[in-house]
């Protein structure tokens, strides 16, 4: 028993060895949530006013009840191949525990911002119509520390 316990130790010391390291490389920073989105051909004047109309005013009550921290878009500018993205939607949370319980927090901000939750849904299935999520993840922003002298 006694074996096992100090096996288990040792196993753990070495998952938070990798850990220690990366800690001495960078500094943690805000967790991204980041949309890739391909836009449908014929489709850009209506996902644009889609994302004026709706998404933004969501995301700023978002910013202003403090769920999100930041919000930023980005336009690709080149394209690797037919099924490439177009735009990148990035929502910034201080950490990963801001992500604990997010839909109880979204939910009343996006049913008042659409009125019902008909509407929406009418808005989000009107929304694939526009443009097509390529991927969805999560990143960790980090800033490099400096090399030791």
């Amino acid at each position: 028993m006694r074996r096992m316990i100090l096996l288990a130790l040792v196993f753990c010391f070495c998952l938070l060895g990798d850990e220690v390291k990366a800690q001495e490389n960078f500094t943690e920073g805000p967790i991204w949530r980041v949309t890739l989105v391909k836009i449908k051909p014929g489709k850009a004047t209506d996902f644009w006013t889609d994302l004026r109309k709706n998404l933004k005013p969501t995301w700023e009550e978002y910013k202003k009840e403090k769920i999100i921290t930041d919000y930023a878009v980005y336009v690709k500018s080149t394209r690797e191949n037919e099924g490439d993205w177009d735009v990148a939607v990035a929502l910034q949370y201080a950490n990963f525990s801001a992500l604990d319980g997010l839909a109880a927090r979204t939910d009343p901000i996006t049913l008042k911002s659409y009125g019902s939750r008909e509407a929406r849904t009418a808005a989000g299935a009107k929304r694939t119509e526009n443009g097509t999520v390529v991927a969805s993840f999560l990143m960790r922003q980090v800033t490099p520390k400096d090399l030791p002298r």
